[in-house]
């Protein structure tokens, strides 16, 4: 008695090598998903249509989400007036701030606008750079 034939190989995943490594075909379509990156590639008549995956693209959305908040927290700590003491009229501050990774540097500046009666009017006036951000402030203060 023969031993039975073996069955062929069954590839479960067709893998799609247009594209470099770690690439799959989405099942039932021509689609080639990155298994790393979520990145999409689809050979159309036009040429390659390239994409991301919903979850990859949710993925990215939230990093920058993450980013955009630690470059305005820096802007936040880069904000800082200066604090008018007894005798002064004028001050000028520059800062740096640091929240995530994200770097800001602001100036801000204040102004005494008015005094008598032993009251204070004090203005204040900022603004901040990080990476792709930009931030400012302003501000009155009545002291008495």
């Amino acid at each position: 008695m023969s031993a039975p034939a073996l069955a062929a190989p069954v590839e479960y995943i067709k893998i799609c090598d247009a594209y470099g490594a770690q690439y799959y075909y989405s099942p039932g379509t021509d689609t080639c998903i990155n298994a790393d990156t979520g990145q999409t590639n689809r050979q159309t008549a036009d040429g390659i249509v390239t994409g991301k995956t919903a979850p990859a693209q949710h993925v990215d959305d939230t990093d920058a989400r993450i980013t955009r908040t630690f470059e305005n927290a820096s802007i936040a700590a880069a904000l800082a007036s200066p604090d008018l003491v007894e005798g002064e009229h004028f001050g000028v501050r520059i800062n740096w701030g640091n929240a995530g990774g994200s770097d800001a540097v602001g100036i801000t500046g204040a102004a005494l606008l008015s005094e008598g009666f032993g009251r204070k009017l004090t203005g204040t006036l900022g603004i901040a750079f990080a990476e792709s951000a930009v931030g400012g402030n302003a501000g009155l203060q009545f002291n008495w």
